[in-house]
């Protein structure tokens, strides 16, 4: 069962979960301006969410690199 399972590129886990921390907070940050502090709580948690959801998914959309034994756009 380990064998089946992917290992985890920590950067890439770390700039996706970041990037959409980032961009939630800067998206809800009028709304936040004289929240209480659970709506302040709810947006890393947004963020956490968006940027697992999209690491999951970064395969998916990934091109090969120019080293890569296939070659999606062959010559």
């Amino acid at each position: 069962m380990a064998g089946s399972m992917r290992r985890i590129d920590w950067t890439a886990l770390a700039a996706s979960v970041g990037s959409s921390l980032l961009f939630s907070f800067l998206l809800s940050l009028p709304f936040l301006l004289g929240a209480g502090y659970r709506l302040w709580l709810v947006w890393p948690v947004v963020g956490v969410v968006a940027g697992v959801f999209l690491y999951v998914r970064r395969d998916r959309y990934s091109e090969p690199g120019p080293d890569a034994d296939d070659v999606r756009f062959p010559r």
